[in-house]
């Protein structure tokens, strides 16, 4: 019998580890660690989705009797993947349409503030709202150095990764104290952070507009005006 492959992340198919489709039944095509009850559990394009299963290469090695490394892993998995079914057709969205999508699929970001002496200064930080894939409010407190470092310097830049896809901006952050806005952005974890709640005096937000962006996604790589 021809042995089937998973039509996402190419692992060998077989009965106890294929997929289901929205009817229950058996899918043809695909793997249940990729596809379950008619959907794709992982929102990836093939990129990403190559990186996410190299992580797994001792678990595919056992289940094939293969020995790769994980770069041999990946070098084959750059090779077959554009062959499967799900990556056959390109994805023919713009680069920032993809950024988006990559922001979405990120809790943090990497905030770089200009600090005293002219250095950057990077920090991860959740994101609370985004726009676009240029646009994003932070929260942090009112004596950060952050807000010092934004007082004195406006410049500012923000990047972003998952899974080998990153975007990388350069613009211009503001500090928002707006009680309104504040109320308005509001988001239940953040009291952890701040015991007061909306009104919480130290609760700040950051917002940042990237003007510029330097966007790696799913091999395709550009410089872009935002």
């Amino acid at each position: 019998m021809e042995q089937k492959f998973c039509q996402s992340c190419g692992m060998p198919l077989n009965p106890a580890n294929s997929g289901t489709n929205a009817d229950g039944s058996i899918s043809e095509d695909y793997c249940g660690y990729c596809y379950r009850d008619g959907v794709f559990l992982q929102d990836f394009n093939m990129s990403q989705m190559i990186e996410f299963c190299v992580q797994f290469t001792d678990q595919i090695n056992k289940e094939t009797g293969w020995n790769l490394t994980p770069e041999q892993a990946k070098a084959q998995m750059r090779k077959v993947f554009p062959t499967l079914k799900r990556w056959k057709e390109k994805d023919q969205r713009s680069l920032v349409e993809k950024a988006v999508n990559l922001l979405a699929q990120c809790n943090e970001v990497t905030l770089a503030t200009i600090n005293e002496d002219g250095f950057p200064r990077p920090v991860p930080i959740k994101k609370i709202k985004t726009n676009g894939c240029n646009e994003i409010w932070m929260a942090t407190d009112a004596a950060s150095v952050k807000i010092n470092d934004l007082r004195a310097n406006p410049k500012a830049g923000v990047s972003y990764y998952f899974y080998g896809d990153s975007v990388a901006l350069r613009g211009m952050a503001e500090i928002v104290s707006d009680d309104k806005i504040r109320k308005e952005m509001w988001q239940e974890w953040l009291i952890n952070h701040f015991p007061g709640g909306a009104t919480d005096p130290n609760y700040t937000l950051i917002r940042f507009v990237g003007k510029d962006a330097t966007i790696y996604i799913d091999g395709d790589f550009a410089h872009e005006k935002i």
